[in-house]
């Protein structure tokens, strides 16, 4: 039988314990939120402001952000990787800025929660998906990260490939009961994050497409419990061009034999975000809502769900 689905939106003040009421959240579902690339100094701090509020409002019990450009727009530094921590991040995955900064290499050796893409070529003990055990919910969360084929420069296998391979591995996770499966697809195509979302369809219980930095509104429950959000867009200004300074990328695009540095913008910083709320027995999504906040339209929240009516 066809499972039924109901769906709807809302933006208002600034008050997390009212978002949190629209939001209606099940009291037994898993609740992990996925945020996408977090840019620069700006996007830092307005994750700082929203994560410690919403998991007062929400009890989330697991969360991940795209960490690629938390250092000034280009890679992450050891300095930094605490500072996000330290606000209750439990994972941060990767992209293809990941080796922009040397340190990623001494927060890799010391920290199990940096996910860095599983097809980059040539580089040790990234070929397995990385698992989270939450306590609370004797559960564990297995975080694919993957980059994208098209317009990507780096070395990077194929996503498909690994995603064949392993296919029937996380399958038989899901089928029993204790683990639940998420994926951050870094890819500039949309095809190919939406092809994604459909091959693990029923596998995953949820899937953001990260790295444009711009935010799609096509957030999609399947009948199979797959929440996915084609790119859930960045955290940071967006008074820019995808998070710089927007007087400098016009000139870039204007003159383009003339070379000038990039600048990260400050101003008009929005959060975004893709809540799943997944099923404690089967490991899959029964709700999904994805969250935006702007810290420069009178501190607005905006809001859209879809649940599954029992």
């Amino acid at each position: 039988m066809q499972n039924k689905f109901t769906a709807h939106s809302y933006s208002g003040d600034n008050s997390f314990s009212s978002i949190a009421n629209h939001l209606k959240p099940n009291h037994e579902s898993i609740k992990i939120l996925m945020i996408g690339d977090v840019l620069g100094r700006g996007g830092r701090r307005i994750l700082k402001k929203v994560i410690p509020q919403l998991k007062q409002e929400i009890q989330l019990d697991f969360i991940t952000i795209n960490g690629e450009n938390l250092a000034g727009g280009f890679g992450i530094t050891e300095k930094i990787f605490d500072e996000i921590k330290s606000i209750g991040i439990d994972a941060v995955t990767m992209g293809n800025h990941w080796k922009d900064k040397s340190d990623v290499h001494n927060i890799r050796k010391k920290h199990r929660d940096l996910v860095l893409p599983q097809n980059l070529v040539g580089i040790s003990h990234i070929d397995k998906a990385p698992s989270f055990f939450i306590k609370e919910r004797n559960k564990s969360v297995h975080i694919i990260n993957l980059m994208g084929n098209f317009a990507m420069r780096e070395e990077y296998s194929s996503p498909f490939e690994f995603l064949l391979k392993e296919k029937e591995n996380f399958k038989d996770k899901v089928k029993s009961g204790s683990h639940i499966v998420i994926a951050d697809i870094h890819a500039e195509a949309s095809s190919e994050k939406q092809a994604i979302a459909w091959m693990y369809d029923g596998i995953l219980a949820g899937l953001i497409g990260t790295h444009t930095h711009t935010p799609t509104s096509d957030e999609r429950l399947t009948e199979n419990g797959t929440a996915f959000l084609t790119d859930v867009g960045m955290t940071g200004p967006y008074d820019s061009v995808i998070g710089m300074n927007k007087e400098r990328i016009i000139n870039r695009f204007s003159n383009p034999g003339v070379k000038m540095a990039h600048e990260v913008a400050e101003k008009d910083l929005w959060f975004n975000g893709f809540l799943m709320e997944i099923c404690p027995k089967k490991s899959l999504s029964i709700a999904c809502h994805r969250l935006q906040y702007r810290a420069g339209y009178e501190d607005s929240f905006i809001l859209t769900s879809i649940q599954k009516i029992n």
